[in-house]
């Protein structure tokens, strides 16, 4: 057995046990994702595949990477979340953007004002849906560091009580 044939055979061996925590991007530029999620970049965003089924679109890398992380680690509420605050997020960003725009090309002061009043609560509405985003992809980083050996686990007391006397 050559030198070549061994490596391969370890290599092959290490990564097939290094899939289920790792991800990268293939050849055909889709990310590879623990091994059972692939994402794919379309010109509306990015759609996520569990296996061969279609889980939905997301807006940004972010949101989707943090999804397939909280599917792993089977906190199926806050990969609903992260889904729903992701699409929430696009639509109302594109009805910000659109009306901003018909503000812009009001004829009349009192009109361009009416609409900027108008896009106040929408605003607002957005910024909440951010944060409220950013706390689930927040937790999807926990729960994958988590994973890692549960080394964010915090240590308990000893089991003996030694003192310094």
């Amino acid at each position: 057995m050559t030198l070549d044939t061994q490596f391969e055979r370890l290599f092959k061996t290490e990564f097939a046990a290094l899939q289920s925590n790792s991800l990268w991007k293939n050849d055909a530029g889709e990310y590879q994702v623990f091994g059972r999620y692939r994402i794919v970049k379309e010109s509306a965003g990015y759609r996520v595949y569990c296996s061969l089924t279609e889980v939905g679109l997301f807006h940004s890398t972010r949101a989707a990477l943090s999804w397939c992380i909280a599917d792993k680690f089977a906190r199926y509420n806050t990969a609903r979340d992260i889904l729903q605050l992701d699409n929430n997020l696009h639509f109302l960003t594109v009805d910000i953007n659109t009306r901003a725009a018909l503000g812009d090309r009001a004829k009349t002061a009192d009109q361009h004002e009416i609409i900027l009043t108008k896009l106040e609560s929408k605003i607002i509405q957005k910024k909440e849906i951010e944060n409220r985003l950013d706390i689930c992809v927040n937790w999807a980083k926990y729960y994958q560091q988590q994973g890692f050996d549960n080394e964010t686990a915090r240590p308990g007391r000893a089991a003996t009580n030694k003192t310094n006397r």
